[in-house]
């Protein structure tokens, strides 16, 4: 092998020769730093009983660092081109190192895939189109992967990392950040992509945490994200005065301003001035049995 499938020279090579042009809508943006794809898996730790996945492989370019480290690792890739490269790039490779599944990120059932396979980790280049629905979506579906290390534009980071009062704070960062631990990681330049993107991207590690916080009051993770956007309806607004539209709230109000009090917080507060801890109490105490 003369380089790297990472290399700048090699993708360009590769993409040529199949005669692809990637598409913006599906967010392809090859990782095209050797570099960075060697710091990721080591950031994450990848040892020979790693059990990998990884949505977007692309041409492998992340793929064929992780393989060299990693038990397996299960491949999800959605472009019916890229596959075709994928296989004959790979076509050497032990059946027992990689796993492709062609099939659209947004549409698998990771609890069956994580079980199918005793997945341990999700180490991807994640599309940077799909990326925000697809971590939740993941991360709502299985309890059984506890670790990811992800790549994704630094907007997205963003949100997930925001704090109260933050411009980033939203229902998305709390139904997140309730179902999992955020932790920033490092930079990667637009310069180390193809094509270009318009922003640099961020490795972000993601700790699952127990979500058995609701299981005492019987109630449901779904239940409490529909809280969540009730509440964040118009998140510059009173809290109280986006709940008044919610048909399963609107008749609890007086009840949503006592418990306000309760921690410490007048019926003028607003949705992005509450912590996660806040809802949560919020939610058990308006759905009490």
């Amino acid at each position: 092998m003369s380089s790297y499938i990472s290399s700048p020279s090699r993708t360009a090579q590769i993409l040529k020769y199949y005669g692809i042009k990637l598409k913006k809508s599906l967010g392809q943006n090859f990782l095209i730093d050797t570099n960075s794809a060697k710091k990721i898996v080591k950031y994450a730790g990848v040892n020979s009983r790693d059990i990998i996945l990884e949505i977007g492989s692309g041409i492998g370019s992340l793929t064929e660092i992780l393989i060299g480290e990693a038990k397996k690792v299960v491949c999800i890739e959605i472009d019916k081109r890229l596959v075709k490269v994928f296989e004959d790039i790979f076509k050497d490779s032990s059946k027992e190192k990689i796993q492709l599944i062609q099939a659209d990120a947004l549409k698998i059932d990771y609890a069956f895939i994580a079980d199918k396979y005793k997945i341990t980790k999700v180490i991807s280049n994640l599309p940077y189109s799909i990326a925000a629905h697809l971590l939740l979506k993941i991360l709502t579906e299985t309890e059984d992967i506890k670790k990811f290390f992800v790549t994704i534009q630094k907007d997205i980071a963003a949100r997930l990392l925001a704090s109260v009062g933050d411009k980033n704070y939203s229902s998305y960062n709390l139904k997140s950040n309730f179902l999992a631990d955020f932790n920033y990681c490092f930079q990667i330049s637009r310069n180390c992509f193809f094509p270009r993107p318009f922003i640099d991207s961020a490795v972000v590690e993601i700790n699952r945490k127990d979500t058995g916080i609701l299981a005492d009051k019987n109630l449901s993770t779904g239940d409490f994200f529909d809280f969540l956007n009730s509440c964040f309806l118009h998140r510059r607004k009173k809290l109280v005065n986006s709940l008044s539209l919610s048909d399963r709230y609107c008749h609890k109000l007086e009840l949503v301003i006592k418990l306000l009090s309760e921690i410490g917080k007048s019926k003028d507060v607003r949705a992005e001035e509450l912590y996660l801890k806040d809802y949560i109490f919020l939610f058990k105490e308006l759905n009490d049995q």
